[in-house]
């Protein structure tokens, strides 16, 4: 790769879901996330669980070892891909990506635990925590933080239909 070329990246995300149609976020703190070609408003925002997709690997077994290295889950039931798009970022480290994205579906029960455990040291250095939303919860807190991908409440709310 020549200088100024932009990596190109797969990543798979999870609109997890437990019994109660709650989705799982994790708040993040990127302070890049502000820059580049598609800048998000802040650099505090929450997050679909997920990443990127190692070599050999499906979307979905990425999806699937995703979700237990950022949150300890096992019991998941990843369903269909409801999204699926592409976008140039600038990484934490200043590079510029092309970022070729799926979003799944998942399920898990309610009351689930949680674990940071699995995370990689950028993980653990952005990650300052959890929670689980409901789809009105979204709705309102929307108007005053930000939520990844933008638009996540149409995107919930389509989950929630099908």
């Amino acid at each position: 790769m020549t200088d100024g070329e932009i990596k190109i990246r797969r990543s798979a995300r999870v609109l997890l879901l437990d019994a109660d149609d709650r989705v799982l976020l994790l708040k993040i703190h990127d302070p890049s996330a502000v820059r580049g070609p598609n800048p998000l408003p802040s650099s505090d925002f929450w997050l679909l669980v997920g990443g990127g997709v190692d070599a050999g690997e499906t979307y979905e077994q990425a999806a699937q070892r995703e979700v237990f290295e950022e949150t300890g889950i096992t019991d998941l039931t990843l369903g269909r891909c409801i999204l699926e798009h592409d976008k140039v970022v600038e990484n934490p480290y200043g590079e510029l990506q092309h970022v070729y994205q799926r979003i799944f579906v998942g399920r898990v029960p309610s009351g689930v635990p949680v674990s940071f455990d699995g995370h990689e040291p950028l993980e653990a250095s952005t990650t300052l925590g959890y929670a689980w939303f409901t789809h009105a919860e979204i709705l309102d807190r929307e108007r005053h933080e930000t939520f990844v991908p933008l638009g996540l409440s149409g995107l919930f709310a389509e989950a929630l239909l099908r």
